[in-house]
């Protein structure tokens, strides 16, 4: 009785994205109500909070880059101010694009709407739980680093922050108390920043994560087209029908996606390129403590890790698409008028082109992450290398650069 009730409860797929618009919300991107007192004051919130944690510690960063004497304080810095430039402009992007992410927003309640079978509310239940898991398990990942970082300027033997940042009062040769505040508010910033990145770096790995399950979802209801005796080729024609809106729906929820994403996606994957090899070579070449090794280590091992999720869930949506392209075949088509043929047949049109997102000119794939972060390990096509191998070039290039340079 009681698992009957639990598959009677209306499925909203769009409660895996509670979290990041609550957080966008905090930090000044998302406004509430504007009837609301809280809402005729959020503008002044936003600019006050941007403007403390985001444009001061994006300056602070930017100029200690810019200040750097040696090529050590070089590559340390640049390790921090590029992604941090990278992630400003993330935020930016998503302002910009927020109409369209609420727009998505509907049309995954739209499609929750069209969920017909019990099968098809548990594939949504599943891909929101994923969802989920992966905000929480990124979550961790980034608390990981901070308290590695907190570790770094507790135990450090000299006065230093957590990452190389610019302050505009002597912070070294000060008293005690002066360093302490110094440190705690720098930690605090960070922690906010932590916060705002985490969030920067799942929300398009959830809307991904939701567009496949609705895929995969729509595809099982193609696949029992015509299977059900009890139904006459007039509903199984409706059905179809249904699905084909259906489906034009989900490629209208992509488009609106890979606009949004698209840009964003490729400075992350140039990123990552530029900053492993940087990374990589403070570790590798500089004589620095293992506390401040693990502290860059972390670092690493975060933005590696982040583009990882990224094309891994787009490898999930791409699998998605071809599923439903196989399911189109498997429904029984055989015993079904032409019309439905018909119909069959400008579906099957649709779903030739796979649901492959760009970034710019570069397809967010498993195979492009190999390419951008291992690039021998893995053989691609002439495309997707030529492609790849752009984004890739420039920091290894920047590699060889910094050990010429030593």
């Amino acid at each position: 009785m009681a698992a009957s009730k639990d598959l009677q409860v209306e499925v909203d797929s769009t409660r895996a994205l509670i979290q990041h618009w609550r957080i966008f919300r905090l930090v000044g991107l998302h406004a509430p109500d504007g009837a609301t007192w809280w809402g005729r004051h959020y503008r002044i919130y936003s600019v006050v909070w941007n403007f403390i944690f985001h444009i001061c510690i994006l300056t602070s960063f930017v100029v200690n880059f810019l200040l750097s004497n040696s090529l050590e304080s070089f590559c340390e810095s640049l390790c921090v101010a590029m992604p941090h430039t990278l992630y400003m402009l993330k935020l930016v992007n998503v302002g910009r694009m927020r109409r369209k992410l609420m727009h998505s927003d509907s049309l995954l309640r739209y499609l929750d709407g069209r969920l017909s079978s019990d099968q098809e509310r548990h594939m949504i239940n599943e891909g929101v739980a994923l969802a989920n898991f992966f905000f929480l398990q990124t979550g961790r990942g980034f608390f990981s680093v901070i308290v590695v970082g907190v570790l770094y300027v507790a135990i450090s033997s000299e006065r230093t922050l957590m990452y190389p940042t610019w302050v505009p009062w002597n912070w070294q040769t000060s008293s005690t108390s002066v360093f302490v505040a110094t440190a705690v508010a720098h930690s605090v910033a960070l922690a906010e920043n932590a916060l705002l990145v985490l969030n920067l770096c799942t929300y398009p790995d959830t809307y991904l994560i939701l567009l496949s399950a609705h895929t995969k979802a729509l595809a099982w209801r193609v696949s029992r087209l015509g299977h059900d005796s009890r139904q006459t080729q007039e509903e199984v024609l409706q059905r179809l029908i249904g699905c084909i809106r259906d489906h034009q729906t989900i490629l209208h929820l992509f488009r609106l996606l890979e606009q949004s994403l698209s840009m964003t996606c490729f400075l992350q994957l140039f990123c990552t390129a530029g900053i492993q090899c940087t990374i990589c070579y403070f570790l590798v070449f500089e004589q620095i403590g293992i506390m401040r090794f693990l502290n860059m280590l972390f670092l690493l091992l975060a933005l590696t890790s982040e583009t990882l999720l990224l094309c891994y869930i787009s490898e999930l949506v791409s699998q998605a698409g071809d599923n439903l392209l196989a399911a189109a075949y498997s429904c029984n088509w055989l015993d079904q008028p032409v019309h439905f043929r018909r119909l069959l047949v400008f579906m099957l049109l649709y779903c030739q082109k796979p649901l492959i997102l760009v970034a710019g000119v570069v397809p967010v794939s498993m195979n492009t992450f190999l390419v951008v972060s291992v690039p021998y390990l893995h053989p691609l096509s002439v495309n997707d290398m030529i492609c790849s191998l752009q984004v890739c070039k420039g920091g290894y290039t920047m590699l060889t650069l910094l050990k010429d340079m030593r």
